[in-house]
């Protein structure tokens, strides 16, 4: 197993994205994902080393080791008319990079009992964009700057989000047809998140040899990194050898340490809004925040049905609501200066960084099917709906910690060859993404010095397109 071990944590050095926002099943290793061994919740017959519902490994009666990953992955985000129209915010990269590496160990005591863990890298979400509106327009009062004004907006966007896990799990056979399994996962998760927004003009002031600039930005910088533990327990029914049950509880994560750091700067010069020339600068660096990330209760069941040659798969989970709760907690320092001493219990709300969760429910479904002699074709389906809804929150003060939020469909097709050693699951995967509404955060349009030169804000579609190769090999003792 040293082997599968040490080339999956030298790759992990290569960095990888499934560019998938706030959603829950942002992992190929969960329900409907038949490339990743073992993502069931229902006894499917897989030679899986590590099961999303750990009652599964309790039918695993060989030592096993398995790497799982994609060898090829295309993907593009694109926010239509994100700052403006004609201004989409674009990002299109590819990738090469395995997720998984686990082992399991069969101990066939007078009560065998089962165990596998497993190294499993997540790369959630990374979106990093840009745009720019560099024009002549009319952007300042006539009475003061008569005429088009030269206008300059620039707009940068990055968040990049990833998590690394330690899986330990283990499945016990209570009687023929019932097994029961638990599982802990300590998970690592890292963001990355910075927004940035500059806005300037030139006063048209024919008395002076220069122009006076009029100048509004916007900096925020995020880097947070959270430690959680999250357990689970599994159950497995089989009504006969056809018809096969799993249901699986997880709980919420538990909290064992985060830490933060946030970068902010708002500044504004020489901006006149209602003859009151406005000078403004807020500016903090603060460091060793505490840090949190929540993952809600979830209630799982999978159903398999045996047919000659193959099996069809269904599966859900309900995922529980996260009520609105700072990710990063700044503490009430001085923020806009000179600090007088009254605004300073404000300065924590404007430059938190937050999250919240609807309640959801996903779905998937899975046909495999016989091809010939030791080949079997398989094809799934499975959303993973957002769990972001910004109505949760009470005020728009700071920033939400997710970007796009959309719902994702996916779609895997492929072959498993299997053989007395080894099974080799090779195909395509598919996957889409929609937000027919999402609020832009500028709108380069119509900039004035009401809404700071930075426009009015409307909402605008947001899509994401995914296509790769992907691979995955268990290796049998």
């Amino acid at each position: 197993m040293s082997k599968f071990l040490s080339l999956f944590v030298s790759l992990l050095l290569v960095y990888y994205g499934f560019t998938q926002d706030a959603n829950y099943w942002s992992s190929a290793y969960g329900p409907g994902g038949f490339f990743v061994p073992g993502a069931t919740i229902a006894k499917n017959g897989d030679s899986g080393v590590l099961f999303y519902n750990p009652a599964l490994l309790a039918y695993n009666t060989k030592n096993a080791s398995n790497i799982s990953g994609s060898v090829y992955n295309y993907n593009l985000l694109s926010i239509k008319n994100g700052t403006g129209e004609g201004l989409d915010l674009r990002h299109q990269f590819t990738n090469i990079m395995p997720v998984i590496a686990s082992n399991t160990i069969y101990l066939k005591l007078k009560k065998p009992i089962t165990f596998a863990y497993a190294i499993l890298y997540t790369p959630v979400f990374q979106f990093n964009a840009s745009q720019r509106r560099d024009e002549q327009i009319n952007v300042l009062s006539d009475t003061y700057s008569p005429g088009k004004e030269f206008y300059i907006g620039q707009y940068v966007h990055s968040n990049t989000i990833n998590e690394t896990s330690a899986i330990f799990s283990f499945g016990k056979s209570v009687n023929k047809k019932l097994a029961i399994g638990f599982s802990g996962m300590f998970t690592n998760r890292r963001q990355l998140f910075s927004h940035n927004i500059t806005a300037r003009a030139l006063i048209n002031d024919n008395s002076t040899l220069f122009q006076k600039l009029v100048t509004v930005s916007e900096y925020y910088v995020v880097n947070s990194r959270n430690y959680n533990l999250q357990f689970k327990a599994g159950l497995s029914y089989s009504f006969n050898d056809k018809n096969h049950l799993g249901i699986m509880l997880t709980l919420p994560t538990l909290k064992i340490f985060g830490k933060s750091d946030i970068l902010a700067e708002y500044a504004i010069n020489n901006l006149r809004i209602s003859n009151t020339e406005i000078f403004l600068l807020g500016s903090t660096r603060q460091t060793k925040l505490t840090s949190s990330y929540k993952r809600p209760l979830s209630i799982a069941a999978g159903y398999t049905h045996y047919y000659k040659g193959g099996e069809i798969y269904i599966a859900s989970e309900f995922f529980n609501k996260v009520k609105p709760y700072s990710l990063v907690q700044p503490r009430d320092e001085a923020f806009i200066r000179p600090d007088t001493g009254t605004v300073k219990e404000f300065s924590a709300s404007e430059i938190s960084f937050k999250d919240a969760g609807k309640s959801i429910l996903n779905f998937s479904i899975g046909i495999s099917f016989p091809l010939k002699n030791e080949v079997k074709g398989f094809i799934s389906a499975r959303t993973d709906f957002t769990y972001s809804n910004k109505e949760l929150f009470e005020n728009n003060n700071g920033f939400s910690a997710s970007s796009i939020n959309y719902d994702l469909y996916h779609l895997q097709a492929g072959a498993n060859i299997k053989k007395r050693k080894f099974n080799l699951k090779a195909g395509i995967l598919l996957s889409y993404g929609r937000n027919k509404s999402l609020e832009q955060l500028v709108n380069f349009d119509d900039p004035n010095e009401m809404n700071f030169l930075e426009g009015n804000k409307d909402n605008t579609p947001a899509s994401k397109f995914s296509a790769g190769f992907m691979l995955a090999y268990v290796h049998n003792f």
